[in-house]
């Protein structure tokens, strides 16, 4: 049975036998004509019968030889297939993190926008709460954030209106029953606050890690809550109903010592965060 057949001598086969001679094929692989008149008798060796037939300095294909290039070709074009592939990887992963609200309206748009900007390396996504994102960038696990709150060094601040949504039978009840993403949550929070101060008696009806949890509750009626609306992405009732809202910020960071393509990216979610602000 033949052995293995190695791939540097089946390149320089192939070598050869393109380029006609051993003079010319040392040109293009930079080996000498010893070395490469060595590899061929190699892999004669290994195969058990000569590959061409030797007229003087003239090589000559002959039947085992032609066989033989069939599969050379196919295997070294295997090879150099998945040497590109996998050096295509090569690299850390682009992480991005975002909060919840701009998944549909931020998130989707930066991504195809990077479809160009980081072909060939890995995206990494936290989708999370301000809070799991502040953490993630502390401990260097996100390179560039999108998060809502103002941030020394940040790339880029917007601000958001901030508005009721619920029922408004539920806003007029004499013990105003709330609704929120579990804390720590800058709008349940501001919620409190501002209930408070209006001397407004609430409860917590319920509270939900998840942003789509608490769209569907403000759906189902059980309560009131407040967001953005690019956030929560429902009608919001009208002014009058429950006390004025503070606007929230939005801002875009990145970790120190960011590379281009990290940059990049923060730009392009900023951008996306300016055409989103720009609208409300």
């Amino acid at each position: 049975m033949i052995q293995d057949l190695p791939s540097p001598l089946l390149r320089s086969f192939v070598a050869v036998v393109d380029c006609g001679s051993l003079s010319s094929a040392s040109v293009r692989i930079g080996r000498s004509e010893s070395a490469l008149s060595l590899q061929m008798s190699r892999l004669e060796d290994v195969i058990g019968r000569p590959v061409f037939d030797r007229d003087g300095r003239a090589l000559k294909l002959n039947g085992t030889g032609a066989q033989l290039l069939t599969h050379a070709r196919a295997i070294l074009g295997r090879i150099d297939a998945a040497r590109a592939e996998l050096g295509q990887a090569v690299g850390p992963p682009a992480r991005i993190g975002i909060v919840q609200d701009f998944v549909e309206s931020i998130l989707r748009p930066t991504l195809a926008e990077l479809r160009d900007g980081v072909a060939g390396r890995p995206i990494s996504v936290v989708i999370g709460s301000t809070a799991e994102l502040l953490q993630a960038m502390s401990e260097e696990r996100i390179d560039t954030a999108l998060y809502a709150g103002e941030a020394v060094g940040a790339t880029v601040t917007h601000r958001l209106p901030v508005q009721w949504f619920g029922d408004p039978a539920l806003a007029a009840a004499e013990v105003v029953p709330l609704v929120g993403i579990t804390p720590p949550c800058p709008f349940l929070k501001a919620a409190q606050q501002a209930l408070d101060e209006a001397g407004r008696p609430w409860r917590m009806a319920l509270v939900t890690p998840s942003l789509d949890g608490l769209r569907a509750t403000v759906q189902a009626g059980l309560g009131v809550t407040c967001r953005t609306k690019a956030g929560l992405a429902l009608v919001p009732l009208p002014a009058g109903h429950l006390p004025d809202l503070p606007d929230i910020s939005y801002a875009v960071t990145e970790r120190r010592c960011a590379n281009p393509e990290i940059r990049e990216i923060a730009r392009n979610l900023s951008r996306q965060l300016a055409i989103l602000t720009s609208g409300q």
